[in-house]
């Protein structure tokens, strides 16, 4: 492992020394042995076999679908071939400058100067593959290190890693590790390039609450892992101070409830270049009793939803405030396959913002949101006051929602159905939406306005404006 480190350290600064125009440097780990998935997909980055695992989703039908890690410097060439028609397929999205140079009916070849992370659709969402084209990892942590839980390639089953003050997780590339983490403490990483996986247990049996569950964790670091196939919520954090997750890979959408990324009662997180697949909720924001959900920065990420939401701010309110809350450049590859109406309590959104239990949710930005259609509907904003019930809280309270502003949101693909409501809805006076701003909307290459058929203003609600 120190041998392919300092290579992989050594090419790493070759490439910035030669320019990105040179030649590929590829690395992928092999599947440890009963991991990988033959037969289905092949690829090669510049000639090199790149290992690929399976992932399952309960929706489509086809009951999986499937991913890649490799690690590169220079400009790649990735050829795919399958066993099934490849002459149609698409690759998105389009921020990474992934190019198809060339295909048939048995192959596709892509092109990329930069690291990536692409959904390539022979079939749309029917066997997608997701191929991860990262930069060479730097800094890898040393196995035998006293603060390290280090995990080599292979396949391990240790139940529950249990991490304190101080300690690193490391999942290597080549690692599968079958089991959860559970991290308390200060100055906490969870990192590595393989596999947290959670297929051998049923939904919400598995060892611990979530794959990954961190609480009261100050300063922590959660960094370029895939979590496949959560048996719960993926990944959690309760009650947090001080966090970045970057690089995060959820490969979920075996089950109901299997959100991506849960932030509860926490403050000063950023979310930033991860890419999510799950059933449910992409981000959910939740109060569980406590702390303000505050100062929250997510940006530069790839989100895709089967079944719920991809920014779910509320419905669980115990929390003082939800406020401080930032998303920035997001591309939505997917929204949910069942539309319901703003009127069903489980209707679903590309934003939410659900304010409970008369909690005040205040200050939220969403800019250039970049959306995917397919053809079919989906709500793109709802702002509404609900009475949510969940855990003690059966007899809730609606809250209250101001002073937000959604701007830069482009949708784009197949008009087909699509029609994107904004709806606006209060409870009562009390329980209000005041003051939200819209700016530069775009629908297929249409300005939506005020007086668009997709705006729903209801009772309750004060100064909106969309320009």
């Amino acid at each position: 492992m120190k041998i392919i480190t300092a290579t992989l350290c050594a090419a790493f600064a070759a490439f910035f020394l030669t320019g990105s125009s040179a030649r590929a440097e590829v690395w992928s780990a092999p599947a440890p042995a009963g991991q990988g998935v033959e037969g289905v997909y092949r690829v090669k980055a510049d000639g090199k076999d790149v290992a690929i695992y399976r992932a399952f989703d309960q929706e489509q039908g086809s009951g999986e679908y499937y991913f890649a890690t490799f690690e590169f410097t220079g400009a790649v060439s990735v050829e795919i071939t399958a066993p099934f028609a490849l002459d149609n397929a698409t690759v998105a999205p389009d921020r990474f400058g992934v190019t198809v140079a060339k295909r048939s009916k048995e192959s596709v070849t892509l092109e990329a100067d930069k690291p990536f992370q692409i959904s390539f659709e022979p079939n749309g969402r029917v066997k997608p593959l997701l191929l991860f084209g990262l930069a060479p990892e730097q800094d890898a942590p040393k196995e035998g290190d006293p603060n390290v839980v280090y995990f080599g390639p292979g396949v391990h089953k240790p139940n529950v890693v249990e991490l304190r003050d101080g300690q690193t997780l490391y999942i290597a590339a080549g690692a599968v590790v079958n089991g959860g983490v559970h991290a308390v403490g200060k100055n906490i990483t969870i990192r590595g390039r393989g596999i947290l996986a959670g297929t051998e247990w049923e939904r919400f049996k598995g060892p611990n609450s979530y794959p990954i569950h961190c609480t009261d964790c100050e300063n922590l670091t959660v960094r370029d892992v895939v979590i496949r196939d959560p048996w719960s919520w993926t990944c959690v954090l309760s009650n947090c101070d001080g966090a970045v997750i970057d690089g995060l890979r959820i490969c979920a959408s075996n089950m109901i409830n299997d959100d991506a990324l849960d932030l509860c009662n926490s403050r000063n997180i950023e979310v930033k270049n991860c890419f999510f697949r799950a059933q449910d909720d992409s981000i959910a924001i939740k109060g569980h009793g406590g702390a303000a959900c505050e100062k929250i920065n997510i940006h530069d990420c790839v989100f895709w939803t089967d079944r719920a939401n991809i920014f779910r701010v509320g419905y669980e309110c115990g929390a003082e405030a939800m406020r401080d809350i930032t998303a920035t450049d997001i591309d939505v590859l997917y929204y949910s396959v069942n539309y319901r109406a703003p009127s069903e309590y489980w209707a679903n959104a590309i934003v939410w913002l659900q304010p409970n239990q008369q909690m005040l949710m205040s200050n939220c930005e969403f800019d250039s949101i970049r959306v995917r259609s397919n053809g079919d509907d989906i709500i793109m904003l709802m702002a509404k006051p609900m009475k949510c019930t969940y855990g003690e809280i059966q007899d809730p309270t609606p809250g209250r929602v101001a002073n937000c502003v959604l701007k830069n949101f482009t949708v784009y693909g197949e008009r087909g159905a699509f029609r994107g409501t904004l709806h606006f809805e209060g409870f009562s006076e009390e329980c209000f939406v005041k003051n939200i701003t819209l700016e530069n909307f775009n629908y297929f290459g249409e300005k939506i306005t005020k007086d668009s058929p997709c705006v729903e203003i209801g009772n309750f609600v004060e100064g909106v404006e969309i320009k």
